[in-house]
């Protein structure tokens, strides 16, 4: 027998288990069943896939992980599609496992599958052979499996949100000797949907109706934008023993360090590979790039002589990183002995799928409270009082789902219940309710979200908001000059001007005067990273250092080799220079953006200047002699056969050059400033823009040999009125009072904490 039995709240839940006293519980998950154990610790309570993989074993059988399907698939796929990207494959292997979740007869999703695209049809189609011909058992087959087994005893089911198709096939196949009890929240149920997966379990006597909630206070704080720290103090101050339920589903330490107390404990999660992983996939590639071709044994035999190394220096992190990336290595070289690039991109993603799964805990001898977020709240102790805090940065509790076309949609139905996010959030609206419904509970929420978020407004509509007074109060923002008295009277002389100079003034004028007037530098001596304009400046120097120190005229394709080498020496020569503290880990990051977007931009340059017949490359090359007293150096200089040249300037990311529009509109004139003294001095220009070092293949602030010819033809003395119009003002300003050209200006100036930012007193 199959049954449906459903609970108002958690002691309600109690109640029922408690009279029953069933002799398995059955979770989703290792948290829900910690949680449920906390509240009943009598009770037998398991996680399924524990359930699973015990059945299995009674059976001589063992569950594929998704990291060894995967890995096992992907040369497989490779074999039938050769040139096309990893992120089909990804996409097809997802959508894969998605699809076996509702049925393990592919015959069944023949409508599904007439809906996609040649190629991602035939990949699942070779997916599903393999598996079949191979005898892999993956989670979906898994349940069907189970149901073989002799040894099932009546079980519940709780906790569950979401459950396949195969999954409720199952059920029901085990129910006919066995009973199983599904127990569900009843207000979730009233306003689920007919293809929701419960419904596909009840049976037709289980009542419907809506469940009525009494409009009732709740004490509520709202929180200013920005305050929320502050708002914290002086809760906890008032509160001590107070839980913090944090309304987001994705709570990092970022969030946590917002309420961060002591005597508080509170558990997140940390990836403390990612940065290893990171950085051996970039040495695999670099050797490939270098070698033109690798195998998988030589592939091996690096590995393990990093290994080696990694063991005598005690990088220990790097080791594990290592042995997982073997591990990979010999389970995909049973299918393909050559690694290439689509290789190395899998390999890295099962490491990542294998790396030891780390969580960051607070250390007390005693607490008084506990920090959760919305994972948590499955059947939480409901004794324990509550603050309840929502802020914008916690990213809501909205589940993604996969957006289907109607005929998908219309042919999956028919097979099994489809994943609903809407569901998802019902769920999480029972849980708050029950929150908000208990009187000795508080809510802490911004303001935005009260205004303007319809998830929050749908739960709140319940309930008569009473405002809880913390004693924390705010005065309206009092406008107050605080850099006017800082600045002299202009004008000032100016014995030249340059592109950054000019792009400041038309910025911001205030910006301007405390860059390059009364010079403010708020950047310490001693720092643990290293700034933007460093990492920029270290890019720049590398790859000038590349093409002076290698011929590119002789050279078929780029050295790895000396890339590295001259990496190495400039990063580490600055290193020493400097007065940086650098942790290993903020080292490795900033070598790794290094050595990534200059091999980019070399790799660039060496493409651009063969296409182009390129016969010299120069960098930082002064600009000459001017009526407009310009100075500064261009990044870099192509000069083609025809004595023609391309100017190229060295960007981190394109939102550092501005867009497209912004070059044309002269709302960036540093190219154009450019333009006009090689323009004056009779160079004739070819092309010209910014490179991303971060995407070769941003093209799109690369201005090509036509558009650049009528662009500087319809726009070089409008770009000139621009820049004498700057210059002018430079020479003419009194106040430099405060006027940003748009927000984003003020993002690295030295004094946007002090600024009006154009405001009036």
């Amino acid at each position: 027998m199959l049954d449906v039995v459903f609970y108002q709240s958690n002691q309600d839940l109690l109640q029922k288990m408690g009279d029953e006293n069933p002799p398995l519980i059955i979770c989703p998950s290792p948290q829900v069943a910690d949680n449920l154990r906390s509240l009943a610790p009598e009770l037998n309570i398991i996680t399924i896939s524990k359930w699973t993989s015990d059945h299995l074993k009674t059976l001589g059988l063992k569950r594929a992980r998704k990291s060894e399907l995967m890995i096992k698939l992907a040369p497989v796929w490779r074999h039938y599609f050769p040139s096309e990207g990893t992120s089909l494959f990804l996409e097809a292997f997802e959508l894969f496992t998605e699809l076996r979740s509702y049925t393990l007869n592919i015959e069944l999703l023949n409508e599904f599958l007439a809906e996609l695209d040649e190629t991602t049809r035939k990949s699942i189609h070779i997916f599903w052979i393999y598996l079949d011909q191979q005898e892999i058992i993956d989670e979906h087959l898994s349940y069907l499996k189970v149901t073989e087994s002799k040894n099932h005893q009546t079980f519940w089911m709780v906790g569950f949100k979401h459950m396949s198709g195969v999954q409720i096939d199952m059920l029901k196949t085990i129910s006919e000797e066995h009973s199983i009890v599904v127990l569900f929240p009843q207000s979730v149920y009233s306003e689920s949907l007919p293809n929701d997966w419960i419904r596909w379990l009840s049976a037709d006597e289980v009542i419907r109706e809506k469940s009525q909630i009494d409009k009732s206070d709740i004490k509520i704080n709202i929180i200013p934008k920005g305050k929320a720290n502050v708002v914290l103090e002086k809760f906890f101050n008032k509160h001590p023993a107070f839980d913090l339920v944090m309304a987001g589903t994705q709570i990092g330490l970022v969030a946590l360090q917002e309420a961060q107390k002591k005597k508080s404990f509170f558990k997140t999660t940390e990836d403390l590979f990612s940065i290893e992983i990171e950085l051996l996939t970039l040495e695999i590639r670099l050797i490939l790039k270098e070698k033109k071709s690798l195998s998988s044994e030589e592939l091996n035999l690096y590995l393990e002589d990093q290994k080696k190394i990694s063991i005598s220096s005690g990088q220990y992190r790097k080791f594990k990183t290592l042995e997982l990336m073997q591990a990979a290595l010999e389970l995909y070289s049973e299918f393909q002995p050559n690694i290439d690039a689509f290789a190395i991109d899998i390999l890295e993603f099962i490491v990542g799928l294998n790396s030891p799964r780390v969580s960051l805990l607070s250390l007390e001898s005693h607490t008084e409270r506990m920090f959760i977020d919305m994972n948590g709240l499955n059947f939480r102790d409901e004794e324990r009082s509550i603050g309840l805090f929502a802020t914008v940065s916690m990213g809501g509790f909205r589940a993604n789902e996969r957006i289907l076309s109607e005929a998908m949609t219309k042919a999956l139905r028919v097979i099994g219940p489809i994943k609903r996010a809407g569901l998802d959030f019902l769920f999480h609206k029972y849980e708050l309710l029950s929150i908000l419904k208990d009187q000795k509970n508080i809510l802490l929420i911004e303001e935005q979200l009260l205004e303007s978020d319809l998830s929050w407004r749908e739960i709140l509509k319940n309930f008569n908001l009473v405002e809880y007074d913390l004693d924390v109060h705010y005065k309206i923002k009092e406008v107050k000059e605080h850099l006017n008295d800082k600045k002299k009277s202009g004008p000032f002389i100016q014995t030249y001007f340059s592109a950054s100079r000019l792009q400041s003034f038309i910025d911001c004028p205030q910006k301007y005067y405390f860059n390059y007037i009364d010079k403010i530098d708020n950047r310490p001596d001693e720092r643990s990273a290293l700034g933007p304009d460093e990492l920029g400046n270290l890019e720049h120097k590398i790859i000038a250092a590349y093409f002076e120190e290698n011929d590119f005229q002789s050279e078929a394709e780029v050295s790895i080799k000396n890339h590295r080498k001259s990496c190495l020496r400039i990063f580490n020569e600055y290193l020493i220079e400097s007065s940086l503290i650098l942790n290993e880990t903020e080292k490795a990051r900033s070598y790794n953006e290094i050595m990534h977007y200059t091999l980019n931009g070399i790799v660039f340059l060496h493409e651009l200047m063969k296409t182009k017949k390129a016969v010299s490359i120069k960098f930082e090359i002064p600009l000459k002699e001017n009526p407009w007293i310009l100075k500064g150096s261009i990044d870099c200089l192509i000069e083609l056969g025809n004595k023609k040249v391309i100017v190229i300037d060295f960007k981190r990311s394109s939102s550092a050059a501005g867009t497209k529009a912004e070059t044309i509109e002269f709302k960036k004139i540093q190219m154009w400033v450019y333009l006009l003294t090689l323009t004056h001095s009779g160079q004739e220009i070819d092309s010209f823009g910014y490179l991303n070092l971060s995407d070769i293949n941003d093209d799109k602030l690369f201005f090509d040999s036509a558009d650049s010819e009528k662009l500087m033809t319809d726009s070089m003395d409008s770009a000139k009125e621009v820049i004498e119009k700057a210059i002018s003002g430079i020479k003419t300003e009194v106040p430099f009072l405060p006027s940003p050209r748009e927000a984003k200006v003020c993002s690295f100036c030295a004094v946007n904490l002090f600024c009006l930012k154009g405001e009036t007193l």
